[in-house]
């Protein structure tokens, strides 16, 4: 409060202050006399004081007043301030009950479900315990017959290459039927409607129909040197010698390589004791027969797989054809995107088909690349193998002995 200019706050009673208004008495006749001057001057100077001293209590009582509130809404700001906190508390310890309540209950979950999973491996190494005498042998069984196999594809290829023919003639048959009964079990049938399949149908029919004709024999040796060489590659063919699986895919993609070797180079001795001679004077390189044709011959199987599996049988998703199968691998997915369409794998297919027939159009011509074309896939189905029995093979053998230090991994 400000009156007259000087601070209330500051008034003292005997200050002066400006008067807040003059009085002028003047008499009827228009003029005053001394005495009415001096009780004029005596009563202003009272009316002065009793309206600095009203100033006075009022600055003072408003003052009181101010402290007054100030110190209840201090009072209540702590009061707020206080409440704050033990709500912030009641809030944090209710947190850590509730925190503490899930971790105990995912605990108790987490170890009867790890109990539960040791007793189902333990049951299951139990039970295969009991039949592991059968299995053993079954699996000794096919081991030996591997390697024997290697053997005299070893010799065949070598020195015997009049066993070629007949080899691939018994052997082929019997391991697609095996084939197309397990892969119809696992609902893999659409694999069997594959261009490796079909090109080994291919040769199969050449070499017992028209082994005489220069033409169709550089076609075989085309067909087993690009889509089906390639296939090894693809599919990451392995020499596991205890699996008919993995033996099987790796004889469809590797014998009818042999075969065209054997016909292509020695062309007298593969047709020793078969039914028929084969072409002692080998077709010439030709880019009709060596790249042209077998382009061709997987054109064709491209549009007859996409009329019967994409448009005639339409498979459910659960069911796994070559499209499915390559586009889910990783390094697909890295080069065309997570879904690539299905006109890319066609494209693919066929540029690849290109490129690798236009390789065997080379080793048509030179005897020393076709033995280096053998050599690199021999040693990569070779590496897939070494890395099946010392990845895959021993980490089975270490899971069936500490199952619990495995669940305990698992669950880290």
């Amino acid at each position: 409060f400000y009156i007259g200019g000087v601070s209330a706050t500051k008034m003292d009673v005997n200050d002066e202050f400006p008067r807040p208004h003059s009085l002028s008495m003047a008499s009827s006749d228009g003029y005053r006399s001394n005495d009415e001057d001096d009780i004029l001057s005596e009563n202003e100077s009272n009316d002065n004081d009793d309206y600095y001293l009203d100033v006075y209590k009022f600055v003072t009582v408003m003052k009181d007043e101010f402290k007054k509130r100030r110190e209840v809404m201090r009072s209540e700001l702590e009061r707020r301030k206080e409440a704050i906190q033990k709500h912030k508390e009641d809030v944090q310890e209710a947190v850590k009950v509730r925190k503490d309540q899930f971790t105990s209950l995912s605990r108790e979950k987490i170890d009867a479900g790890k109990k539960r999973l040791t007793k189902i491996q333990k049951d299951t190494i139990k039970r295969l315990k009991k039949y592991e005498p059968e299995e053993n042998h079954r699996l000794k069984v096919i081991f030996t017959k591997s390697v024997l196999t290697l053997v005299i594809k070893t010799f065949a290829v070598c020195s015997g290459q009049w066993l070629l023919p007949w080899y691939y003639t018994i052997t082929c048959p019997g391991l697609i039927i095996w084939r197309l009964i397990t892969y119809w079990r696992n609902q893999w049938q659409y694999f069997l409607l594959d261009f490796c399949y079909f090109g080994n149908l291919i040769i199969f029919c050449i070499i017992w129909f028209f082994p005489s004709y220069p033409e169709l024999c550089s076609l075989i040796f085309s067909i087993a040197n690009g889509m089906l060489y390639l296939g090894a590659f693809s599919f990451r063919n392995s020499l596991v010698f205890h699996s008919v699986d993995k033996m099987t895919s790796t004889y469809i993609h590797t014998v009818p390589v042999l075969l065209s070797f054997g016909i292509r180079w020695f062309p007298a001795k593969s047709a020793l004791l078969w039914h028929s001679s084969f072409p002692l004077e080998p077709h010439p390189p030709s880019i009709i027969w060596n790249v042209l044709a077998p382009f061709g011959v997987t054109v064709l199987h491209t549009l007859l797989y996409t009329i019967l599996v994409n448009v005639i049988l339409r498979p459910d998703e659960h069911i796994v054809t070559s499209y499915r199968y390559l586009k889910a691998k990783s390094s697909v997915k890295k080069m065309f995107g997570p879904d690539p369409p299905y006109i890319v794998f066609v494209l693919m297919n066929w540029v690849m088909c290109l490129v690798f027939s236009v390789l065997s159009y080379f080793s048509y011509q030179c005897f020393y690349l076709h033995i280096l074309a053998m050599i690199v896939e021999l040693v990569f189905i070779t590496w897939n193998g070494a890395g099946f029995y010392v990845d895959v093979f021993r980490m089975s053998i270490i899971r069936q002995q500490s199952p619990t230090v495995q669940l305990g991994k698992k669950e880290d």
